[in-house]
């Protein structure tokens, strides 16, 4: 009888050692990649948190003047900032700032408003 003779070849382990660097490497930059695109998408929160700041923003163009205030809306806080616009003497510099409930900003619009009386 004869004896077949299998021979089985297998890879060394400099060959699954490149395989694993260059997977790992793989890995790292679709990760990065992935991170990178998380921050500079804006997620409905923001998107929402841009939709007051322009609201109060109109309204208080509308008011023309005022005074500094703080509105609770939802989970946002909404700062309303007046102050005299350092350019234009007839003028007031009104800023909006909306934070999140920990109080970090999330959006900020800043305009110059007449108020001629």
């Amino acid at each position: 009888m004869k004896q077949l003779k299998l021979k089985l070849k297998g890879s060394s382990i400099v060959e699954v050692l490149v395989a694993l660097a260059i997977t790992s490497f793989g890995m790292v930059l679709a990760s990065v990649i992935y991170l990178q695109l998380q921050k500079e998408t804006l997620p409905f929160f923001k998107l929402k948190a841009v939709e007051l700041a322009e609201q109060y923003m109109k309204k208080a163009v509308n008011e023309k003047g005022g005074f500094d205030e703080s509105y609770k809306c939802e989970e946002f806080t909404v700062r309303r900032v007046v102050s005299p616009s350092t350019s234009f003497l007839d003028c007031l510099s009104v800023r909006i700032i909306v934070f999140d409930g920990s109080q970090k900003k999330l959006h900020e619009l800043e305009t110059v408003i007449y108020n001629g009386r």
